[in-house]
C-alpha cells in the first residue's frame, strides 16, 4: 500500500479528531468497509459503527486490489480529511486490514487506548483489529478463499431475498460457532460444523459482519485480540 501525504489537515484539527476517537467506547464495535466516491472507480475506506469516524494513517495497514485473474497489487492510497482514498479501475475485489490499537478496560468500566503495561489495574486489554473484504464484481474469485487469516467466502452469487451460504474460515480451515450477521447489535446466525452460516441479502449494498477472537499468552501489551470482519457486496 503506497501512501501519498496530504498536508491540508491542520495539526489542531487532527488533534480534535484523534481525541474524539480515543475517548470512544470500544464496546461500540467498529468496522472498516469501502464506499464509492463521485469520481469514476474511486473509493474511500470508511471506519465506524453507527456513524463513521476519521482515523490516523498508521492504523490502516493494508489495502490490496485483486483483478479477475486473482492477481493482487497494493492500492495507492491518498489521505484526505482523515480518510483513505484510492482508485481501483480494474479491481474485482478489495482486501483491507486496520489495527485500531490496544484498548484497556478500567475498573470504572471506561475503555482507554493504553496497553496493560500502561494501566496494570485494567480488567482486560484488547487489541482491536479489523479486516474488510469488498466484492466489486461477482466472478470466480468472489467464491474462493483469498488465503487470509480470517475470511468469509460466499458460496454462490448473492441474490436479494434468497439465503446465501457463507463459509467461515480461520487459517483456511472451516470454523464453527462464529456469529455472522448484520452487526454486533443485530440478529446473527452461527456457523455450523462445516463452517457454513446463512445470510439473506437485500437489494443493493450488503454488509456482512463476523467476529473472531484470539487469546494471547505472556503478551505484555494485551490479553486478547478481537477481530471484527466485514464482507461487503451488492445483490440484485
Amino acid at each position: 500500500m503506497k501512501i501519498v501525504q496530504n498536508t491540508k489537515i491542520t495539526i489542531k484539527k487532527a488533534a480534535l479528531i484523534w481525541g474524539a476517537l480515543l475517548g470512544s467506547n470500544i464496546a461500540n464495535a467498529h468496522n472498516i468497509w469501502i464506499e464509492p466516491t463521485t469520481h469514476n472507480a474511486e473509493y474511500v475506506v470508511k471506519f465506524g459503527h453507527t456513524k463513521t469516524e476519521g482515523y490516523p494513517e498508521h492504523k490502516l495497514k493494508e489495502v490490496k486490489l485483486l483483478d479477475s485473474s486473482g492477481d493482487s497489487r497494493p492500492a495507492q492510497v491518498t489521505f484526505k480529511q482523515s480518510e483513505a482514498y484510492f482508485s481501483a479501475p480494474n479491481a474485482t475485489m478489495v482486501l483491507m486490514k486496520f489495527d485500531n490499537g490496544v484498548w484497556s478496560k478500567l475498573p470504572n468500566g471506561k475503555y482507554v487506548q493504553k496497553t496493560k503495561k500502561e494501566v496494570p489495574n485494567a480488567e482486560i486489554s484488547l487489541n482491536a483489529f479489523k479486516i474488510g473484504k469488498a466484492i466489486l464484481v461477482w466472478n470466480a474469485q468472489a467464491l474462493v478463499p483469498q488465503h487470509t487469516d480470517y475470511e468469509l467466502v460466499p458460496q454462490a452469487v448473492a441474490k436479494a431475498g434468497e439465503p446465501l451460504s457463507i463459509l467461515v474460515l480461520k487459517a483456511g480451515q472451516p470454523l464453527a460457532g462464529v456469529k455472522v450477521g448484520l452487526g454486533e447489535d443485530e440478529p446473527f446466525n452461527l456457523s455450523n460444523e462445516q463452517g457454513i452460516a446463512l445470510f439473506t441479502p437485500t437489494k443493493g449494498l450488503n454488509k456482512v459482519w463476523a467476529e473472531f477472537s484470539e487469546k494471547t499468552v505472556n503478551n505484555p501489551d494485551y490479553d486478547e485480540r478481537s477481530i471484527e470482519y466485514m464482507l461487503t457486496f451488492d445483490a440484485k
